[in-house]
């Protein structure tokens, strides 16, 4: 019998591989009828190097029944050229879009774009499933699948909303089912999902304020594979916030000082630098923690208040001097065009930053993202911005157009010098 085929596709940073794929294969193949009777292949395309012709030619070749895109804001506009496409090459081929791009505003994708038939809202290991027992193994009705937009007779309808999985422990490690192959500095690893904060110009916060944990048992099983493989020299948590409490870090560190072989290092997790302690940086040094990102994004207090973000200056400040001294490298983090800021105080935020002397710098022009508290308000906000992705910010009440370029040349060029001078 011939197995049918399912093909999960991204354009992604070059080298970089979706960790969403391995999770969406590996709930999938749970399922008896799915692992036998279906091929579900993954590939992960570079958003700089590789255009829609290869892609359009792998599709092609591997003729699958259904192709699914993770769509952000950095590689939807090749995904909309590429779905008109596929359906020139057989029209047959459905098209399944998911993805924090697509999921918030579903309804308004798919009626632009004729070429997609459904799009998956939220979390999407159980739906994906769903969605492939029904085209590959004609079970169930499309009517009866949760957390999917779709287009049938011309309509578009949405389904009731997928609830979340509540034990994490359900979906497979796509380490320890092979569905991911680790890899030297694009290994990626989740303990939790949800988070705590509710920054305004995040889609994470305010759609899954619940935390929801992996178990220490399946976090140690991932963590003991990933560090027993020595061609993995560095590799990543995608956690929120690495330091989310003292209590997780400790237990973190001592699982990677254990189990860690080959001097692994632990590079570029996202922290808290306010929660940065002495016994903190104790610990991270543990895990063998070379480098964090951290914000502040914006000093000034109004902006911070707009975008619902936490910052405590001296508590900031104190946590980047003590990385520092303890050879830690920081990444800082500043957003031009917030609501509130105007180019004089973007300009002391860098003042700040500078100040603090970081190892990097990275300067981002603000995106107002869909299902975020700034796309939701964006008119009370007095925010201007393309609708199109990457949804970049074009003005606000207090931020001209002509000062967010002027701040962004400028921007660009302090990143490029300080880091260069840092390199």
């Amino acid at each position: 019998m011939n197995k049918t085929k399912v093909l999960l596709l991204t354009f992604n940073v070059c080298g970089n591989f979706s960790l969403a794929f391995g999770y969406l294969k590996a709930y999938a193949l749970k399922d008896k009828l799915i692992r036998e009777r279906v091929i579900i292949d993954i590939l992960d395309l570079c958003k700089d190097c590789n255009d829609i012709e290869q892609a359009l030619f792998s599709i092609s070749r591997i003729s699958p029944k259904i192709v699914g895109f993770s769509c952000y804001c950095w590689n939807m506009e090749k995904i909309l050229k590429l779905s008109p496409l596929i359906k020139q090459l057989n029209p047959e081929i459905k098209i399944v879009l998911g993805g924090p791009e697509v999921g918030p505003i579903s309804k308004k994708y798919l009626q632009e774009n004729p070429a997609i038939d459904i799009i998956v809202r939220g979390e999407g290991e159980v739906t994906f499933s769903q969605i492939i027992k029904h085209f590959a193994l004609n079970e169930g009705k499309l009517e009866k699948i949760k957390g999917i937009s779709y287009r049938k007779n011309g309509k578009i309808f949405s389904n009731p909303d997928q609830p979340l999985i509540e034990n994490l422990d359900e979906i497979p490690s796509p380490f320890l089912t092979k569905t991911i192959v680790p890899q030297d500095k694009v290994t990626y690893l989740e303990t939790y999902r949800g988070c705590p904060f509710s920054c305004a110009y995040c889609y994470e916060g305010k759609n899954y304020p619940k935390l929801r944990f992996f178990s220490d048992e399946r976090v140690k099983s991932d963590l003991e594979f990933i560090l027993s493989q020595e061609n993995v020299k560095s590799f990543s948590f995608i956690d929120p916030v690495f330091n989310l409490n003292q209590k997780n870090v400790k237990k973190l560190s001592s699982m990677i000082s254990k189990l860690n072989k080959f001097d692994t290092k632990l590079h570029t997790i996202e922290i808290a630098c306010e929660k940065v302690n002495k016994a903190t940086v104790s610990l991270l040094k543990k895990a063998n923690v070379v480098s964090v990102e951290t914000g502040p994004q914006t000093i000034n207090a109004q902006v911070l208040r707009n975008v619902k973000r936490e910052f405590d200056k001296s508590k900031f400040k104190k946590g980047i001097e003590l990385l520092l001294k303890n050879d830690i490298k920081v990444i800082s983090d500043l957003i031009i065009g917030l609501p509130g800021d105007n180019f004089f105080s973007f300009v002391k935020s860098i003042k700040f930053v500078f100040n603090l002397k970081p190892s990097t710098i990275i300067f981002s022009t603000l995106h107002v993202l869909p299902g975020t508290h700034l796309h939701e308000n964006a008119q009370k906000l007095g925010l201007v911005f393309y609708d199109a992705p990457p949804h970049y910010i074009i003005s606000n009440q207090s931020f001209s157009y002509e000062e967010i370029r002027k701040a962004s040349i400028m921007a660009n060029s302090l990143e490029k010098e300080y880091n260069l001078k840092n390199f």
